[in-house]
């Protein structure tokens, strides 16, 4: 298996790919899992598992967030007394992006890390976090 902190599959980008200042655009990030396996959800169900979590590194002249997260599949395991959430196979994370009024123009690197507890179905890792990038290109103005 993966080291867990390349364990999941993920892929980045912004749309649109490029943005004018003052425009909105977002951010997507797509997570897949391994098969036969999840990870736990923003809101796990247990106060002990750990949530996922996206955050970005600040980029200049871009504001980013806040993050968007799907609500998780519901589930019952053999060791848990409640249900839980997790996320299975493949599922989006979002955040909208603003470029600001005076920013200039060029290519931005935009560098996120998503925090994450794997498990099977009858053991979950430890925490890892794995790092996601995407570019943003900012334009000239459209007239």
């Amino acid at each position: 298996m993966l080291g867990l902190d390349s364990w999941l599959r993920t892929t980045a980008r912004t749309e649109p790919a490029t943005l004018p200042p003052g425009q909105k655009g977002r951010l997507v990030v797509e997570v897949t899992v391994p098969d036969g396996c999840h990870i736990e959800a923003r809101e796990p169900g247990e106060p002990f598992l750990i949530p996922t979590a996206l955050e970005f590194e600040s980029v200049d002249g871009v504001t980013i967030g806040p993050v968007e997260y799907p609500p998780g599949d519901v589930e019952r395991f053999d060791w848990s007394p409640v249900v839980l959430r997790v996320y299975r196979g493949t599922f989006e994370l979002r955040a909208p992006i603003e470029v600001s009024v005076g920013a200039a123009r060029g290519r931005r690197r935009v560098v996120g890390r998503v925090r994450y507890q794997g498990c099977t179905q009858t053991l979950c890792y430890p925490p890892a976090v794995q790092e996601v990038t995407a570019s943003l290109g900012v334009v000239a103005s459209r007239l």
